[in-house]
């Protein structure tokens, strides 16, 4: 998927490498310095910590007589893992620099080195960071104890530093250096491609399918990366627990090759790993220093690149490997090597990517899974559309579509606090707005598919064969008010029209049309000035009185509310309101308040902003969901309710800013979603609000 990926130095790059070549200095990395805020979240070390905070960072040259970048060529064996708990990411990169040329010279550019004219202490990689390759500099100042390095390096061959350095640009990554203690496989193999995570559970042995091996097998072949782990048990006293056998639980090993090897009782499948420690390695049947290896021909030895070496690398056979094993995690590059895919009919296809962007917001689009008691809120969750009207044209597929979806949340701090996953729905009559309570039942047919269990895993990819029609995606966390921000992926192998579910705001919201008595003379004669005008203050009392005589109910508008009002009212703008202003004010505000009490279901006198859709939408007055978010975020609170005087703001700020963007849209002439402000014009209207 990304082999063709060119990625060429940023300007600012560029520039400053050529700074630093002529004036003969070395970089520095201000954002990402040499001391204990790049090692701790917060900067210090935590009690017990083994270094108590005393790491001493060193360049190369303080350390090796030539060092060196990369000598001849990246491998595997290269790197080793260190005091970090990181063998994930070790393991991924393993991977990458072996078996995948093109990939590995997009995140480790070779335009780099410690060679005389091109060294500058600056080193640039590129990770694919959430939907797009991102650059990343560091500096070469490494953390040492003083006499060697402590975290990744590579033990044969200490003066070759590309692994300490990509390791280093990843912890700049993801903040520091302790965020990469602990993670997911898979998670690195797609910020090292940005390939498509599967992963697959092989804890109950009996449902492991037969032909497992030979999927895998292609698999491989089709460049996907591979890698495994076995759990640490709950009650395990430390990070990584060894087992009689030489493998260890609560560890990630690499998968690098498949083997299958004819004997007397019939065709033995092998697999190989490698620990990412560069030792300590599997004892058993076909391992280093078996019996079985022993047997084999040194012609076939040599085949298979076997090594009698504790480097870390070992041959088993795929039935211990299912033995011992519980997880397989896998990155793949092209859709067509999924496994369920390889499982229908090998092919290579090129296939349509769409991605988005969006979030779960508290109050807004946090809607859970639509577990009872907040099924109401499941419906609140953004929600996206496919048109799959173009069948798949391989053979075996019949009359499907192939839909590949990917969720993956953003995560913060290298965690995956929220249980996320999706679930898809094939509409009959599509309207192409978003499903709620009403449209759903009249729209939507039964669930038409589900990712699976929600997980913690920062992806969770599944496969589709449906057929052609209209279908809805929601993604959701189980739980719902979780917030977090999320991409998704939707793989087709036909061109598919996708887009956002929203609400249509293109319409001039209408006036509310409700009846109303005119006893409010008078008290508007009360609060006016003598030129008979209302002020933001004085329409504050008028409002409070006219609400006890009209009401029974004293209404409080704060003097902001009533400024937002007045603007809202204020037809010639001349900053004061005449009657007839004031009691389409007040008129106005009844209308309001009618559609807030029939939300109001505990009358507490708020309104939870998950209604606020629906209450915008009551009014005829439909908001689209980013606007949504931004006021939930201006005034919803950490409870995320309204009160009436904010619903009220809120539909003054609305009205007024949409009557604005309307007139400047028909002065422009740009279009129907396209308005032209100059600067002055701008300031003017967001002051006056």
């Amino acid at each position: 998927m990304s082999g063709s990926v060119i990625i060429r130095p940023t300007p600012d790059y560029e520039k400053l490498k050529n700074e630093l070549l002529h004036s003969g200095s070395v970089f520095s990395d201000n954002q990402f310095p040499p001391n204990s805020r790049s090692i701790y979240p917060d900067g210090r070390a935590p009690p017990g910590d083994r270094f108590h905070g005393n790491i001493i960072w060193k360049r190369p040259s303080e350390m090796f007589r030539d060092p060196t970048f990369i000598v001849n060529k990246a491998r595997r064996h290269d790197l080793d893992q260190g005091l970090l708990g990181n063998c994930w990411f070790i393991s991924a990169a393993a991977v990458l620099a072996t078996a995948h040329r093109k990939n590995f010279e997009i995140v480790l550019p070779k335009d780099q080195g410690f060679e005389e004219g091109q060294y500058t202490g600056m080193f640039r990689f590129n990770f694919w960071w959430y939907g797009k390759w991102t650059e990343v500099i560091v500096d070469d100042y490494l953390p040492t104890d003083g006499r060697r390095l402590i975290y990744c390096s590579n033990k044969a061959r200490p003066n070759e530093l590309w692994p300490c350095l990509l390791e280093k640009a990843y912890a700049k990554l993801r903040g520091c250096y302790e965020h990469l203690d602990g993670g997911k496989m898979q998670d690195a193999m797609v910020d090292l491609t940005g390939g498509i995570s599967e992963v697959i559970d092989i804890r109950d042995k009996k449902e492991v399918s037969p032909e497992l091996y030979s999927l895998l097998y292609k698999s491989h072949r089709m460049k996907t990366m591979m890698g495994a782990c076995i759990f640490r048990p709950d009650n395990a006293a430390s990070r990584e627990v060894k087992m009689s056998n030489g493998l260890y639980m609560g560890h990630a090993y690499s998968i690098t090759g498949f083997r299958q090897i004819p004997t007397g009782q019939g065709t033995i499948n092998l697999i190989r790993l490698r620990n990412p420690w560069g030792q300590s390695e599997w004892i058993g049947p076909w391992s280093d220093n078996s019996a079985e290896m022993a047997h084999l021909s040194r012609e076939l030895q040599e085949d298979m690149k076997f090594r009698s070496k504790d480097d870390g690398e070992f041959w088993m056979s795929y039935s211990d490997f299912l033995s011992n094993f519980q997880e397989i995690q896998l990155c793949h590059l092209q859709p067509d090597a999924f496994i369920t895919e390889l499982a229908d009919n090998e092919r290579k296809q090129d296939w349509m990517v769409t991605v988005y962007h969006d979030s779960w917001i508290r109050g807004v689009t946090a809607g859970g899974c639509g577990n009872k008691p907040n099924e109401r809120l499941y419906w609140k969750n953004p929600q996206f559309f496919v048109s799959l009207h173009n069948p798949d044209s391989m053979l075996g597929h019949g009359d499907d579509c192939t839909l590949i979806v990917s969720l993956m949340e953003k995560e913060k701090n290298n965690q995956s606090k929220i249980a996320v996953g999706f679930d898809v729905y094939k509409l009959k009559d599509p309207d192409f707005k978003p499903l709620d309570d009403a449209r759903a039942p009249r729209n939507a047919l039964l669930l038409t598919r589900r990712s699976g269990s929600y997980v913690f895993y920062r992806e969770i990819t599944k496969r589709f064969e449906l057929p052609p029609g209209n279908y809805v995606i929601i993604p959701c966390t189980f739980y719902p008010h979780e917030e977090a921000e999320f991409l998704l992926r939707l793989f087709t192998e036909k061109h598919a029209d996708s887009g956002v579910l929203d609400e249509d705001v293109t319409s001039q919201p209408p006036s509310p049309d409700f009846s109303i008595s005119d006893p409010i003379v008078e008290a508007f004669e009360r609060h006016a000035g003598h030129d008979g005008k209302m002020d933001a203050l004085e329409l504050s009392a008028f409002l409070e009185d006219v609400s006890s005589m009209e009401l029974d109910e004293k209404m409080k508008f704060p003097l902001e509310s009533c400024r937002s009002l007045m603007v809202l009212m204020d037809q010639n703008k001349s900053g004061f309101l005449n009657l007839s202003e004031a009691k389409r004010a007040w008129k106005e505000i009844k209308a309001y308040r009618q559609i807030f009490k029939q939300f109001d279901a505990d009358h507490s006198n708020t309104v939870d902003t998950y209604e606020l859709g629906t209450m915008f939408a009551r009014l005829g007055f439909p908001v689209s969901r980013g606007v949504l978010a931004a006021i939930v975020r201006r005034y919803g609170g950490r409870d995320s309710r309204l009160t009436l005087p904010d619903f009220v703001m809120i539909i003054c700020k609305l009205t007024t800013l949409f009557a604005s963007f309307h007139q400047q849209q028909k002065q422009s002439g740009r279009g129907e979603d396209v308005a032209e402000f100059s600067r002055n014009e701008f300031l003017q209207t967001t002051m006056s609000m």
